[in-house]
């Protein structure tokens, strides 16, 4: 059985205008999620924003677009949006989790407890944020591994955030033995902070006795830094510190025990 030439040709014009529409539809979204990246970085620096926005955006737009197309077709977009709701349901209760992941991350690009660049800690992991995704935020670690956490791992907990303020406080201890001048290892530290241009002079930096251990005494030091600053100082001080200590005849002590061995007295011995 053939069918009338006006039948073919109206099924064909429906094809290539489901196809025109399904091109026309991407091709649009893609347009929409690149103006609006644009046009959110033009307001603010801040990549977050307009990375989930404009992926939110292109995917509503791709769904509107085949809802339009399967129309094209005749197909009956009542009775799909209809088992699309029931099937949603479903897949909606099977995806829990993505679904958290989801709404995690459109808590986090509205509350913003950190942007793109910053250098957090949440979720078990610390890293530099690299990305803020629907589902999932992307951290590079100090040694360039990518981790991915889901959004909702990291609302779920306590996020710390160590570029917020432009300055963040070190704090680290040293050890002297007990024989050493208090007097002699202020001063040697105050040099060696002083020494140290990145330590800011303004809140001053403490330095105090911590405890009286076992094997010395600790003394602690506090110091303000640029944040940008902080791993770079960590890294340094303590090796200046030794350094100087060993220059000044500073004695670093470490842990001793006395052994006393006792031999039983033979026997009959008086």
């Amino acid at each position: 059985m053939t069918l009338p030439e006006t039948t073919v040709a109206r099924i064909a014009a429906r094809i290539l205008l489901t196809a025109a529409t399904l091109v026309v539809g991407y091709l649009l979204a893609r347009l929409a999620r690149s103006v609006l990246a644009r046009s959110f970085r033009r307001q603010s620096p801040d990549g977050t924003i307009s990375l989930f926005a404009s992926r939110l955006v292109y995917a509503v737009l791709l769904a509107v677009t085949i809802s339009v197309a399967l129309g094209e077709l005749g197909v009956e977009t009542a009775s799909i949006v209809a088992i699309i709701g029931a099937a949603g349901l479903a897949i909606g209760l099977a995806l829990q989790g993505a679904l958290a992941n989801l709404a995690s991350g459109l808590l986090l690009v509205v509350l913003k407890p950190f942007k793109t660049g910053d250098y957090i800690e949440g979720a078990g992991q610390s890293g530099t944020v690299m990305e803020v995704g629907l589902f999932a935020t992307v951290l590079r670690t100090f040694d360039s591994r990518k981790v991915v956490v889901p959004n909702s791992k990291l609302t779920d907990g306590t996020i710390v955030n160590y570029s917020t303020h432009p300055t963040r406080r070190l704090d680290t201890k040293v050890s002297v033995a007990y024989s050493s001048d208090l007097g002699r290892v202020r001063e040697v530290l105050a040099g060696v902070l002083a020494a140290e241009p990145r330590v800011l002079a303004d809140p001053a930096p403490v330095i105090s006795v911590e405890e009286l251990a076992d094997s010395g005494v600790v003394i602690g030091l506090r110091i303000w830094l640029k944040s940008s600053d902080y791993w770079p100082v960590r890294f340094e001080l303590l090796g200046k510190v030794k350094e100087a200590f060993d220059a000044a005849g500073i004695e670093i002590p470490f842990p001793q025990r006395d052994v006393h061995i006792k031999t039983p007295n033979p026997k009959g011995a008086n």
